[in-house]
């Protein structure tokens, strides 16, 4: 079995796509304090699969605006740069999934995805967290299985193999492969596409929110708070199927008692299955 270790993964990552001209141009619009919902949405409109996809998505029962919205300018009035950036994001995400493999099902990964970031959007609501970027953090924090998926597929399978066969969690058996795991890897991706401080962490520390600087210790707890309901929602990604454990953190920092994720778990089932047949016009 040929290993890799991680100076050899930190060199490909720097080979890997970086994200599209058009949606780093958007993102840095979004960052400018002058920008304009009219000069946004002429950006977007750069980009017409992008444009009709956020269209579809706002449209959708999910947002259930009164009217149908015919404009990206309206759009972003509506929803807000913070609501448009999760559509862009999204829509990028999802080309970057898209490609199957034997035995990384990306579609139920994507789904998976999707559902932690419309359960942390949903829970930061709730709690009353408003966290810049958490959508995306939960929309991106299993990005480094795509990554293992995409430099190394055959030893990919392997790795995946040994976790279904000893109904162990994949991060548990990825450093006997790849000397690290897909929170590491999918951190250096982030950080490869320039997205922001607490999205890194949060994807870097959403299995051990215990670990990390308190300074973003919100988003990333959320994060792993709505990983678990993905996995009690039987929406996991594929290779295992049992709900991780939450570390006591995740409890204390968010204010919630241990019977939680029981508890609202009916609500955010629903929450989901609207949020992914909204989602769902992308594929």
């Amino acid at each position: 079995m040929v290993e890799w270790k991680p100076i050899q993964i930190v060199e490909k990552i720097s080979t890997l796509p970086t994200l599209p001209t058009t949606v780093s141009a958007i993102l840095r619009e979004m960052a400018n304090p002058d920008s304009s919902a009219i000069g946004l949405a002429k950006l977007i409109s750069s980009d017409q699969s992008l444009a009709g996809s956020i269209l579809r998505v706002v449209n959708s029962a999910y947002y259930n605006f009164p009217r149908k919205i015919g404009s990206l300018t309206d759009a972003i009035v509506l929803l807000g740069y913070k609501g448009i950036r999760g559509i862009v994001l999204s829509v990028t995400a999802f080309r970057f999934f898209s490609n199957s493999s034997d035995y990384l099902d990306r579609k139920k990964l994507w789904d998976h995805t999707l559902a932690c970031a419309i359960t942390v959007d949903f829970l930061s609501r709730k709690l009353k967290i408003d966290e810049n970027n958490s959508f995306e953090a939960g929309l991106l924090h299993d990005i480094g299985k795509v990554v293992f998926d995409y430099l190394d597929p055959e030893l990919f399978r392997e790795a995946i193999r040994e976790a279904r066969r000893k109904e162990l969690p994949l991060m548990v058996v990825e450093p006997k492969y790849f000397g690290t795991d897909h929170t590491e890897v999918g951190t250096l991706l982030a950080k490869h596409w320039n997205l922001p401080d607490n999205i890194i962490q949060a994807i870097q520390f959403h299995h051990s929110p215990d670990k990390m600087t308190k300074g973003f210790l919100n988003i990333t707890c959320l994060v792993s708070l709505a990983n678990a309901f993905t996995y009690a929602l039987e929406l996991g990604d594929s290779v295992g199927q049992s709900i991780p454990e939450l570390h006591p953190i995740v409890f204390k920092t968010l204010k919630i008692e241990e019977t939680f994720l029981e508890d609202s778990q009916k609500e955010i089932s629903q929450v989901v299955e609207t949020g992914l047949e909204a989602f769902a016009s992308l594929s």
